[in-house]
């Protein structure tokens, strides 16, 4: 497991190049602030597809929030080599409805990740 903290500003759009093939494991965030609206959200993204969330539960801030994987889409693969360049990267997007939704994040990458195939397609 390989862990990257990031700073996120309110309203922020960030791209974090990932260093090998990996998956997103795990997101966690810690809202900057004790005004924070109980629906701001920090969302991690390859391309425009949602991979994981976090959903600021408490308007105290200031405590670790659990990002929840995306039930479809939450196992997609991102590839330093890929010839997609939005695939090389995540993607974060900060949203704050009347609080601040600047954040500390740490993602939890899984290197470990692989492609099933089919017998004849390998």
């Amino acid at each position: 497991m390989i862990d990257l903290t990031i700073a996120v500003a309110d309203g922020a759009t960030v791209y974090v190049p990932i260093p090998c093939r990996c998956t997103l494991a795990k997101m966690v965030a810690v809202f900057q602030s004790s005004n924070v609206a109980a629906n701001d959200t920090i969302k991690a993204y390859r391309d425009s597809t949602e991979v994981n969330a976090v959903t600021a539960v408490t308007e105290a801030g200031l405590v670790p929030e659990v990002g929840v994987p995306n039930s479809t889409h939450g196992q997609l693969i991102f590839d330093p080599e890929s010839a997609t360049a939005a695939n090389q990267v995540i993607k974060l997007i900060s949203g704050s409805e009347t609080g601040s939704a600047a954040a500390i994040v740490t993602l939890s990458l899984d290197e470990s990740a692989y492609v099933k195939q089919a017998a004849s397609e390998a």
